[in-house]
């Protein structure tokens, strides 16, 4: 299955049509619940450190088997799709249309950063940024996928730009 994921995705990001948001996710503050990836899908991203906060969409792969985008025109909306099932990545893009994205301030994560996922169980996955890297894209989503094929924990991935950045993060004990 790696070795057709990293197959799909060398192609980079699609920019057809994006799936639609699986829920919608409250304004409130989620519970205090600290989970594993587990069975339940992701539905919100918080990222304290660079004010990220982002409802996930579900994100499939199409036709052409490279990831779906979240849509061009709504740059503060990120995606997650799992690789398999003790990892997930979480794709946003820079900037959209002239405007800051949801992944603006991505590559000012360190290590010792926390993520936070909250998902549809109400139960909140927390993670700590091990590292941060910059990639071209040219080798991008193959490299990324092949090399971390073991990795348990959530990757932040950015796409839409020809130098992104892959943030690595472990779960919290």
């Amino acid at each position: 299955m790696i070795a057709v994921l990293s197959v799909a995705l060398l192609t980079g990001c699609s920019t057809g049509p994006a799936p639609k948001p699986t829920a919608a996710t409250s304004d409130s503050a989620p519970p205090p619940v600290v989970s594993p990836l587990g069975d339940s899908d992701p539905m919100e991203l918080r990222v304290e450190r660079i004010g990220v906060r982002s409802s996930l969409i579900q994100l499939t792969l199409g036709a052409d088997g490279a990831v779906q985008m979240p849509p061009a025109n709504e740059g503060m909306q990120a995606g997650w799709h799992q690789t398999h099932p003790k990892q997930w990545i979480i794709v946003g893009r820079i900037e959209s249309n002239g405007a800051r994205g949801v992944y603006y301030r991505l590559n000012d994560l360190s290590a010792g950063d926390v993520v936070e996922v909250s998902k549809k169980d109400g139960s909140v996955a927390r993670f700590t940024v091990t590292h941060t890297e910059r990639t071209i894209r040219d080798d991008y989503f193959a490299a990324a996928v092949a090399k971390d094929a073991d990795f348990e924990g959530l990757r932040l991935i950015t796409c839409g730009t020809r130098d992104n950045v892959i943030v690595h993060g472990v779960p919290v004990a």
